[in-house]
C-alpha cells in the first residue's frame, strides 16, 4: 500500500522535532521565561501530519515554527550564552545537543534573511556583496 506523502520534510529550516523544542524551551526557561514559554506553546499545537505508515508516537511529532526574526536572533543568543556559561561544567552530550540546536536555529535565521527583499537583507546578504575580492561593480567609469 504506498503512502501519502507528509506536506514536509523534517530537514526543512522551520521545522523542529518535539525533542528540540522541549531542550531548548528547557535551556532558555531561566534566563529568558517569556522567549521560553512561546517556544513550549508551539509543542501545543497540532504536529505536522505523518505519513501514513509512520509509528502514531508523539516523541516522533514535528511542528513548524512561525516565529518573527528579533524571536530567533534572541533564542540563538541565548543558547550561545547558555553554551558560554555552561562550557566545561555540563556533560558532553548535553553539550553536543545544545551546539546542535544552535546550528537549527541559526539555519532557520539564515532561511529568513534569504527570503527577505534583496533590499532588506543585511549588507553582506546581498547577492552584490558575493563578488569575488577586488571586482569592482559595474558602472560608469
Amino acid at each position: 500500500m504506498p503512502q501519502a506523502p507528509s506536506s514536509y520534510s523534517i530537514s526543512e529550516s522551520d521545522v523542529f522535532s518535539r525533542g528540540s523544542l522541549n531542550f531548548t524551551y528547557e535551556l532558555l526557561r531561566k534566563t529568558d521565561a517569556e522567549l521560553a514559554l512561546t517556544i513550549r506553546n508551539i509543542i501545543h499545537n497540532d504536529p505536522l501530519p505523518k505519513d501514513t505508515g509512520e509509528i502514531d508516537n508523539k516523541n516522533s511529532d514535528h511542528f513548524r515554527v512561525g516565529l518573527d526574526s528579533f524571536q530567533i536572533r534572541a533564542i540563538v543568543e541565548g543558547l550561545m550564552l547558555q553554551d558560554q556559561k555552561n562550557a566545561g561544567t555540563q556533560n558532553i552530550g548535553q553539550a553536543i545537543m545544545a551546539k546542535a540546536l544552535i546550528d537549527d536555529w541559526m539555519k532557520l535565521a539564515r532561511k529568513m534573511i534569504a527570503e527577505l527583499p534583496e533590499n532588506q537583507r543585511p549588507k553582506d546578504q546581498r547577492p552584490e556583496d558575493q563578488r569575488p575580492e577586488g571586482q569592482k561593480p559595474p558602472g560608469p567609469l
